[in-house]
């Protein structure tokens, strides 16, 4: 009950939980396009910015590097005997050409460096893919870098020589790898700054789109916070009304009212308390009429013993009475007594049966019961010649009481074994079977059998017997019937005469 009183307490916290966490989602979505934005503009300042200062430093003293170069093939032209201005400036453009040189090979690494580095820490594909292709740049101008500087050198060596002409000849490669180089740098400079300014135009805009998309969501979650109040009181209230027109209906006395719904409607467990209540009235109400008819049955059952036993005292009290009659008239009246005596221990069952039926369910094997059950009935299944198949392995065990598990075992078993067919061996199959989600019992013999359809509701009602020529108290399929209503299963019954019965009792 406890579960169920919580079930409309456990929906307004799951919609609740559901509206803030639409603004969890609001302000979350809000907070990753703000971290993607700073990603974009942190990639820009620490990454691309420092690249482009490198490969701007590059270009630079590239060109320098160019100019030293030019100069020291100037001032060894210009180089005669006692000139020495022009060889001291020979010195220094070379000089100056091997620094600058160095200063570029280093930077090229470190641009190589800054590069690797950058693909460690960005996460951005885009970037990532940039990156790359900047990484294969900076390495073939580092290669051709390397073939200019070998080839100017050489150029220098020649000059200081003194083999003007074949340096001459030779500068001319190198002027044009110059040209060559310092047009690659300048284009992977120009790709590279043109990429940084694409990247930041691509985060205005999304800034931009950003804030649409978060006035836009803001507005859907405030009608889907609208929405769900709305149906949530709906749906409240409209079972409250059913529960509250039912219950006039059951107060009139119409006990079939039941209200329907959803099973994942909010108020289901409310409803589902309201048509078990209605369920219980309906059973209580039925168990009182079954119990008024039990009690004129009992009573009429009692009767014909009681007058009987009564008679027989009247005509032991008389005169004339000899030892033969005497005896005839003990004998009968042993007799009446053992039928009291077995209804009363039938009255008494039933009682108990009655008293244990709100009993804790537990998990039962259903092979163990049986075989505590077939105990007690040894000799009788001997005497019968009987033999006993059994099947549990489609469902093994079921949640139920266990004294009423044996009690439907030995009144079906005791049927069985007092209705056997005399001409041949008795056969009795039990199975149990899963059938829609139900655990159903299949108890079948091969007995004397009865008309099923004739038969379909007398043979439940208490000291119904169809065979006459057997002792019994006719309260076993009563009893069955008690218990499995109590649990709302459900016993259907097949037979014929002379071919045997089937009962499928299904337990929950």
């Amino acid at each position: 009950m406890t579960k169920r009183s919580n079930r409309v307490k456990e929906v307004i916290l799951k919609r609740s939980t559901f509206i803030i966490f639409l603004i969890l989602i609001l302000g979350a979505f809000g907070l990753l396009r703000i971290i993607a934005t700073h990603k974009d503009i942190d990639d820009v300042a620490h990454i691309d910015l420092p690249i482009i200062e490198l490969l701007t430093q590059i270009e630079t003293y590239q060109l320098e590097q160019a100019i030293a170069f030019e100069r020291a093939i100037r001032y060894a032209e210009e180089i005669e005997p006692g000139n020495n201005i022009a060889l001291q400036g020979f010195a220094e453009a070379d000089s100056t050409f091997r620094y600058l040189a160095e200063l570029v090979d280093i930077l090229l690494l470190d641009a190589e460096q800054a590069v690797v580095d950058a693909l460690k820490q960005t996460n951005q594909e885009a970037q990532r893919i940039k990156l790359k292709g900047l990484l294969l740049s900076i390495k073939k101008l580092e290669s051709d870098h390397t073939s200019y500087e070998i080839h100017a050198l050489e150029v220098v060596d020649l000059l200081e020589a003194g083999r003007l002409e074949e340096a001459v000849f030779a500068s001319e490669r190198v002027e044009s790898e110059e040209d060559q180089f310092n047009k690659q740098v300048e284009g992977v400079l120009m790709r590279h700054e043109m990429f940084t300014e694409a990247l930041m135009k691509i985060v205005e805009q999304e800034e931009v789109l950003s804030m649409k998309w978060i006035v836009t969501l803001t507005l859907l979650f405030i009608i889907l916070s609208l929405l769900a109040v709305y149906t949530f009181s709906y749906k409240i209230w409209r079972p409250l009304e059913d529960i509250r027109a039912g219950a006039e209906k059951i107060g009139a006395g119409n006990l079939e009212t039941r209200i329907k719904l959803s099973s994942n409607s909010i108020t289901s467990d409310i409803v589902d308390s309201f048509n078990d209540m209605a369920d219980r009235l309906l059973y209580s109400q039925k168990e009182i009429d079954q119990f008024i008819h039990f009690s004129y049955s009992t009573a009429d059952d009692l009767k014909a013993p009681i007058t009987n036993l009564g008679s027989l005292l009247d005509m032991l009290g008389k005169d004339n009475m000899n030892a033969s009659n005497f005896k005839a008239i003990l004998n009968n009246a042993k007799k009446t007594n053992k039928q009291l005596e077995k209804t009363i221990i039938s009255l008494i069952e039933v009682n108990k049966v009655r008293e244990e039926l709100a009993s804790d369910k537990e998990d039962q094997d259903m092979d163990e019961v049986l075989k505590e059950v077939v105990t007690g009935f040894i000799s009788r299944i001997k005497n019968a010649n009987a033999t006993i198949k059994k099947d549990f392995s489609d469902c093994p065990v079921i949640s139920y009481p266990k004294s009423q598990l044996k009690v439907i075992f030995k009144h079906l078993l005791s049927n069985a074994l007092s209705y056997r067919d005399p001409e041949k061996p008795l056969q009795i199959r039990v199975k149990s079977k899963k059938i829609n989600g139900h655990t159903t019992i299949i108890f079948k013999d091969n007995g004397l059998g009865f008309d099923s359809i004739k038969h379909k509701e007398e043979i439940f009602r208490p000291y119904s017997r169809l065979h006459s020529h057997v002792d019994g108290s006719g309260l076993g399929l009563y009893i069955i019937k008690m218990i499995i209503d109590y649990h709302r299963g459900g016993i259907r019954v097949e037979s014929e005469p002379r071919k045997g019965a089937t009962f499928a009792l299904r337990l929950d």
